[in-house]
Parts: C-alpha cells; sequence; structure tokens
C-alpha cells in the first residue's frame, strides 16, 4: 500500500492527507466481487465483475473494467464496460472509453474519450450512495 501525502492526486479527486492507494498490476486478472473501503484503487489489469464502496477508482491507461460499479469517484484513462453508478464525480480523460450506462452526481468527459451508451446525472441528494455490503 502506498500513501501520497502533499499534493492533489487523480486530478484533485482524491485529497492527499494519507489517502491509501491499492494496486491491481498489469497483467493481473482478478473476476468477481471487490469490496473497497474509502481509499483509493488503482487498476492496470484487468477486473470482472462487481466493485462496490465509498472509495475511488482509478483505471489506468492499461486497464479495462467490465461489469457493475458503485463507488463514491472514478477516474477513466482505460477502458470500462457495464453499469456505473458513481456517487460524487466520474471522469472519463481523454484516453478512457465508457461503454454502458453511467450514473453520476458529475461526469465529466474529456475530449478525445470515447462513450458509447447512456448517461445520467442526479443531485447528490438523488444519487445512490456505495454501500460495503
Amino acid at each position: 500500500m502506498l500513501r501520497r501525502k502533499g499534493k492533489k492526486l487523480f486530478g484533485g479527486l482524491v485529497t492527499p492527507q494519507d489517502q491509501p492507494i491499492t494496486m491491481i498490476g498489469e497483467g493481473i486478472s482478478v473476476a468477481g466481487t471487490m469490496q473497497i473501503s474509502s481509499g483509493v484503487v488503482r487498476l492496470d489489469g484487468r477486473l470482472e465483475g462487481k466493485i462496490i464502496g465509498p472509495g475511488t477508482l482509478v483505471v489506468g491507461e492499461k486497464g479495462s473494467f467490465q461489469g457493475e460499479m458503485e463507488v463514491d469517484n472514478l477516474v477513466l484513462n482505460g477502458k470500462a464496460e457495464g453499469t456505473l453508478i458513481v456517487a460524487a464525480t466520474a471522469h472519463v480523460t481523454p484516453k478512457g472509453k465508457l461503454y454502458g450506462k453511467i450514473q453520476a452526481t458529475h461526469l465529466v468527459i474529456d475530449q478525445g474519450a470515447v462513450f458509447d451508451g447512456e448517461g445520467k446525472t442526479v443531485r447528490k441528494e438523488e444519487s445512490t450512495p456505495a454501500s460495503t455490503g
């Protein structure tokens, strides 16, 4: 687990105060349900299934997610397919590719990103909070 201090991480979505970062490295494939607590999970490999929790998911340029997701924040530099519910901010960067349905309080899609699907933004009080169970 890495700890970063001193500056904002991942486009400012992550506060720097002692934020733990868990990494799923390139070349690693995971299938099933993953529950995350507060903190950051960086995905540079492949995750197929479900990811749930109040943390932040960062999908790296070579990372790939397929399935269902309920997280607080998402930074998508790689590929995601499925149904994504993001309680706060979802940011699809210029190299990001999103296929499927997404619901977020704030949805940012940068120029150059790929988005093929359905998007819905909701007010914070309407959004489905990420759960841990």
